[in-house]
């Protein structure tokens, strides 16, 4: 098999080398990804100004761009003549969960190898332990990409994905320190939750106003005792009821009634499963055309 990867916490992100490290032992690996960190950039493509790549000692090439023009490039000039079985980018540092898939680099380079029919996958590691130095991050990167591996191997996941044209399967994997924790796999639909506090506003040392924008999560998520107890019980309590109990998440979206029995990313890896989440793109639902199409124009 031939894999092109990218990422958007740059060439040098521990996640990068562990994915291509664990995918050196099941095929070929071409590696083109951001110069520099590239988080939030999402899909997009730097059109006003030329990209340069650099080939690194490693045989890696970085370029001063964003993970989608790292695919974009490399689809389209540098490895224009190669058949890629897929695009895999990360592993990103943290969780991609929810509306975070709008704003990720790490989906929005998958993103762009979809849209040209490469089958993609994005993935991403969740948790606060990946965020230390040394030994201990290294594992928890190795832990994540040979679970990576294994579904790609071990799972019928690429063979499927290949199939569903406009679609990127975006993998969380859960916050656990061993392959021992992991609880399983579940196939997810997207979760929403409410971001703590949007922008934080300072002032810089001249006295001028800056802002920084945040996407971090409220803390008040379901616990993993929580989650088993809703998923388990006869009436398979959906994140519907989940909204209810929370008087601050009143208003947000909710899943289909059809839904029910089905776990939202953030709900699987808090029970400590790998979400795997299939996200369709260019979707525009047939009822929502007949809505529009019955208004008065």
């Amino acid at each position: 098999m031939k894999f092109l990867i990218s990422n958007d916490d740059g060439i040098h992100a521990p996640g990068l080398l562990a994915l291509y490290q664990a995918l050196c032992q099941i095929g070929e690996v071409i590696v083109v990804a951001p110069n520099e960190e590239q988080s939030g950039s999402a899909s997009s493509l730097h059109i006003s100004q030329p990209l340069y790549p650099h080939v690194l000692p490693s045989g890696f090439i970085a370029v001063n761009g964003s993970p989608a023009d790292c695919v974009y490039l490399a689809l389209h000039e540098l490895y224009a003549d190669t058949q890629f079985d897929c695009v895999i980018t990360g592993i990103n540092s943290g969780a991609n969960l929810g509306q975070d898939v709008l704003f990720s680099g790490t989906f929005g380079a998958a993103l762009t190898a979809q849209l040209f029919g490469v089958p993609a996958i994005a993935t991403s590691l969740v948790g606060h332990r990946i965020k230390g130095d040394g030994q201990d991050q290294t594992s928890h990167y190795q832990m994540a990409a040979n679970e990576i591996v294994k579904i790609l191997t071990k799972t019928p996941v690429l063979e499927e994905l290949k199939r569903l044209p406009y679609h990127v399967l975006n993998i969380n994997i859960p916050n656990v320190d061993t392959a021992e924790d992991i609880m399983g796999r579940k196939i997810t639909r997207l979760g929403h939750s409410l971001i703590e506090k949007p922008v934080y506003h300072m002032v810089d040392p001249r006295g001028r106003d800056a802002y920084w924008l945040c996407l971090k999560k409220c803390q008040n998520l379901p616990s993993k005792e929580y989650v088993d107890a809703s998923i388990n019980t006869s009436i398979d309590r959906s994140v519907n009821d989940f909204v209810s109990d929370n008087p601050k998440l009143e208003g947000q979206p909710r899943a289909d009634s059809n839904d029910t029995s089905v776990y939202t990313d953030d709900q699987a890896v808090a029970a400590g499963y790998i979400s795997l989440s299939p996200v369709r793109l260019h979707h525009t639902p047939a009822s929502t055309l007949n809505k529009f199409s019955a208004l008065a124009l």
